[in-house]
């Protein structure tokens, strides 16, 4: 079911093209199908549910930004949606837009119960839920394709930091054994907390004998490490359950949400850091959606980067990819890990000098060869030429929509002028991109 609701999104952007071929600038639509929609379940805290300002946190966001990539087709899910299947939201510049409010964001929740605090395991798991005829617990009840996965920051603020991966995991492979053997699990880091602004909710901290009024440096310093030490625990599970073959995907939150300038009380988001964090999500999700494997770890990204860019102008072509392709994957999966992606990078920079060092001696007796051989090809193909006809045009994206849905194949140039999103990958983005070019050469020729 879930490869068939994926086909019919993917055929959605092959009919939206359509339109250009009768000379019209359509904006992405999706198609009309008969297909169930994409169940998402967003569940979490406080910052899921979208406290401070009740107007639904990153989630309205993440709706509207699927709605502009041209995913319709979706529905979001969960016991709270204010008695509501639609909310209309206005933006401060002005945009209105409807959503779906439907979630599981839980304000106060812990992964688990544990001390004070009620716990979303059992909330999840423990508990009875009734939805389309259908009684069981949330899981069961919802049936989501998609679940997005946010919790942690109870934990972290009350200093519940011994066995928190464990309740984590715990609470990760009940989900993993619940959901459609089909549907994909995110999981996500948490937000860093400004403890300058919120250190007066971590008694917890200061009941270990530490004194936030008396060495607010120390202080600031563990509750920083205990964030970072969980977040990078949070992808350490995800990449054991990847290896072990599940269904799941790491988000990280935490490198859209600015300590400074993206929170509003020191732990939830104000509204730049919701809009930040539904933007995320939308990439992840509508990636995924898409056909688009995970993104490869930053260090190894990084490192590849800084050896092709110190190789000869032999292999510029190459080097203009990698750095493409390297510039779409920070965007789309975190900006804030370039920082300690860099620092792996210079590390082991005399690793990385001797490998860009192989690189070039391996081309230098051919370097006039392929410097003449690449630049004669180049002004026969340029992106979104998927036709190899030295022109863009409809046909171009007709003949892209029939590979994408596997009708057609295509050689290793065209695949490669395919990329127009240059990200190495061919996919639903690039044809987005192709019929934008379209529509835009369109209009300036009208």
């Amino acid at each position: 079911m879930m490869k068939q609701k994926i086909l019919a999104v993917l055929t959605s952007l092959c009919i939206g093209v359509l339109p250009l071929a009768a000379g019209m600038a359509a904006a992405p639509v999706a198609a009309e199908d008969t297909t169930e929609p994409i169940r998402i379940l967003a569940m979490g805290d406080s910052i899921t549910d979208g406290y401070i300002n009740g107007d639904n946190g990153y989630r309205k966001y993440f709706c509207y930004e699927m709605q502009q990539k041209g995913f319709t087709n979706f529905d979001m899910v969960g016991p709270k949606n204010n008695w509501s299947d639609s909310v209309s939201y206005t933006t401060s510049d002005g945009v209105t837009f409807q959503y779906d409010p439907a979630h599981a964001g839980y304000s106060g929740y812990a992964i688990e119960k544990i001390g004070s605090r009620q716990g979303l395991y059992e909330t999840i798991f423990d508990t009875t839920y009734y939805n389309n005829n259908v009684t069981g617990n949330m899981i069961e009840a919802y049936d989501p394709d998609i679940v997005l996965l946010q919790i942690g920051t109870n934990d972290l603020l009350d200093n519940q930091n011994a066995g928190i991966t464990d309740r984590l995991e715990k609470l990760v492979d009940k989900l993993l054994d619940s959901i459609d053997s089909n549907s994909m699990l995110f999981v996500t880091s948490v937000p860093d907390i400004d403890v300058s602004v919120r250190h007066d909710w971590l008694w917890a901290y200061q009941s270990s004998g530490y004194s936030y009024e008396n060495n607010p440096e120390e202080f600031t310093a563990l509750v920083e490490q205990s964030v970072d030490n969980y977040n990078a625990s949070v992808k350490e599970l995800v990449e054991k359950k990847q290896a072990a073959g599940a269904r799941i995907r790491f988000a990280d939150i935490n490198s859209v949400v600015d300590v400074k300038t993206g929170l509003k009380d020191g732990v939830h988001p104000n509204e730049a850091g919701y809009a930040c964090m539904g933007k995320y999500w939308s990439e992840q999700v509508s990636a995924y959606l898409n056909g688009t494997t995970p993104t490869p770890t930053p260090a190894t990204t990084t490192e590849v980067t800084t050896a092709t860019e110190t190789t000869t102008t032999a292999i510029e072509t190459t080097t203009n990819s990698t750095e493409a392709t390297t510039e779409t994957t920070v965007s789309t999966t975190t900006e804030a890990t370039t920082i300690s992606t860099e620092t792996s990078a210079t590390e082991s920079s005399e690793e990385t000098t001797t490998e860009t060092t192989t690189a070039s001696s391996s081309v230098s007796e051919s370097d006039t060869t392929t410097s003449t051989t690449e630049t004669s090809a180049q002004p026969t193909w340029q992106k979104g030429d998927v036709t190899l006809d030295g022109t863009v045009n409809i046909t171009d994206a007709v003949r892209l929509c029939r590979y994408l849905l596997g009708s057609e194949t295509i050689s290793q140039q065209a695949y490669q002028c395919a990329d127009v999103y240059t990200d190495s990958m061919v996919n639903g983005f690039d044809l987005a991109a192709l019929r934008q070019m379209l529509t835009n050469a369109g209009g300036q020729n009208q």
